[in-house]
């Protein structure tokens, strides 16, 4: 007997395709419902959704408020303005919202683990129905070595690497946070690959108020973001990075850790983050946002990292140009925190170091 999930569990998890069969049955025709009282309370569900992705500090805990059908519904309209908009960040905002919406129904619900432990078969069918939608066998301690090195394909984090991994006769071993963590990472790719959708003009311009909207709260919060960053008061270390990378120089490792942490620590916006690395000759968006998203702490394991103290930069040649204040203070973020107090002239530098220290060898 075929496996259904119940409504609980696609509202879930609504880009599996049981959950888009009530809604295409109940919404027949978006431009119709789009002009009804019903059709708007979608729209202002699906916006908040939008809005939730965008946000750098989540303040919802992903939980379902409506009735499945309209929040599988909000899911699918919310993709749909995106793509009227039609804005790279912010569809890769979403994408990203959505995958750790549903990471975190896998790993903090207690009836969902408790029954996957014990072999609950219902569950368990439950983890296998998705797992074989996204066409991949995870629900096991092990994956076939082909199956792994396709999904791990978009994962930079060395630990997935196949030489550091457990293969025992064509099978690689995986545990059960990985197995949580690979999924995420299928499920956003696979909701990344399928956007923008085709939209027809008439359902765009229907929606246009609303995409208007999240333009302008979009813009707005990146320049309140933005505008709380002062560069004026960067440690002389960290425009000497800066520097390089507007030069087109290929950062070292510790390089661009330090620079990412720092920026991260005052605040800067994870996107505005790796917007500075497009200027790189290796700029690889994925790998970028995956690895300024590991340092601060959003890309699952829960681990935000501090910029490295004074006497790690020296270390690993990246304090350069010192002047006064670098004499007074013993951690860049101590700097930057001075600094926007007081402004000080910077003085003549007295350690110089090599430019070649910031270059990737």
């Amino acid at each position: 007997m075929e496996f259904v999930p119940s409504g609980k569990e696609l509202s879930h998890f609504p880009f599996l395709k049981k959950a888009q069969d009530p809604i295409r049955s109940r919404f027949a025709s978006l431009g119709k419902l789009l002009g009804t009282p019903k059709g708007e309370i979608l729209v202002s569900e699906a916006v908040t959704r939008i809005r939730e992705a965008v946000t750098p500090k989540k303040t919802r805990v992903p939980e379902v408020l409506a009735s499945p059908e309209d929040e599988i519904a909000a899911y699918a309209l919310a993709r749909i303005i995106v793509s009227c908009i039609n804005d790279k960040q912010l569809i890769d905002r979403l994408t990203r919202y959505e995958a750790e919406r549903a990471y975190y129904f896998l790993v903090n619900e207690e009836e969902w683990n408790s029954s996957y432990v014990q072999g609950d078969g219902e569950y368990s069918r439950l983890w296998g129905a998705i797992a074989d939608e996204l066409n991949i066998r995870i629900a096991q301690d092990r994956m076939p070595v082909p199956d792994y090195v396709e999904l791990v394909a978009p994962l930079h984090d060395d630990r997935y690497r196949l030489v550091n991994r457990h293969v025992v006769q064509g099978f690689v071993t995986v545990n059960k946070n990985e197995r949580y963590e690979l999924l995420r990472e299928r499920i956003r790719v696979l909701l990344r690959r399928d956007l923008p959708h085709r939209v027809p003009k008439d359902i765009c311009e229907q929606l246009a108020p609303h995409a208007a909207d999240i333009k302008k709260v979009y813009q707005e919060q990146m320049l309140r973001q933005f505008g709380r960053v002062e560069e004026s008061a960067f440690p002389p270390c960290m425009q000497a990075l800066i520097t390089a990378l507007s030069a087109g120089t290929n950062l070292t490792h510790a390089g661009r850790f330090s620079l990412t942490a720092f920026l991260h620590n005052i605040g800067m916006d994870t996107t505005g983050i790796a917007e500075l690395y497009a200027r790189s000759p290796d700029f690889d968006i994925e790998k970028t946002m995956y690895q300024v998203e590991h340092i601060t702490g959003r890309g699952g394991s829960g681990t935000e990292y501090t910029t490295p103290a004074c006497a790690a930069m020296q270390t690993t040649g990246l304090c350069v140009h010192r002047d006064l204040l670098c004499e007074k203070v013993s951690h860049p973020l101590s700097y930057y925190k001075v600094k926007k107090l007081r402004p000080l002239k910077p003085a003549p530098a007295k350690l110089q170091v090599p430019d070649k220290n910031l270059k990737n060898s």
